[in-house]
Order: structure tokens, then sequence, then C-alpha cells
């Protein structure tokens, strides 16, 4: 299991979020990013894995999905449930992380429950 995620990747990763007014990105163990330019001043200097969290819908919860790289791939991984289920991505694949995370942490959560779209 890969322990760092790219430069590249982050960048490309914190692009695509910037999209989303739901899903936040932020290091791990920290506040999220507050602005674009600080998750990219940020990755530029750190390797570590980011974090995206994913809120679920209709609710005050929200679902953790680590991501770091592994050679051209970018890999997801549920951490809020005891069993972590990891999904990879191949780099040129980065922009419809949206529903493969979705599908991933909707395969987890109990029925009738669903995370808030992208």
């Amino acid at each position: 299991m890969a322990y760092e995620i790219s430069e590249q990747h982050a960048k490309t990763l914190i692009q695509v979020l910037d999209q989303s007014s739901r899903w936040k990105l932020q290091p791990e163990k920290q506040s999220p990013f507050s602005s674009v330019e600080k998750a990219n001043e940020y990755v530029e200097t750190h390797n570590e894995p980011l974090c995206i969290l994913v809120p679920v819908a209709g609710e005050d919860e929200h679902l953790t999905v680590k991501v770091t790289s592994s050679g051209e791939h970018v890999v997801f991984t549920n951490v809020s449930f005891e069993q972590p289920l990891e999904k990879k991505v191949h780099s040129s694949h980065l922009k419809l992380i949206g529903s493969t995370v979705t599908e991933m942490l909707n395969e987890r959560l109990p029925e009738g429950k669903k995370v808030a779209p992208f």
C-alpha cells in the first residue's frame, strides 16, 4: 500500500474537488483546505496522503477516503469502516472520481443511506 501521494496527482485531485460544493479535501488529521491556493501550497511541500470528506446525504455525518499514489494510479481507500475497501483509478481517469468514490462508499453504507452527490 502506498503511503504518499504524488504532487501531480494531488494537484489534479485539488482541481477536480474544487468543482464540488459538498466534498472537501484535507491533509490527514488536519482541517479541510480553505482554498485551492492553500491546497496547492501544501502539496508542493508535503507528499503525505490526502483525505476526501464525503458527507452522507441528509445527515451531519461524513465518511473519509484516504488518497495515495501507486505508480500511475491513484488509490482511494475508505477508512470510515472496519474493513477498508480500496479502488485504484489510472491518473488519466482521475476526473471521474465522483462515481468511483460514490460507488465504493455506497457499497458499505446500510440500506437506505447514500453519500451526498459530488
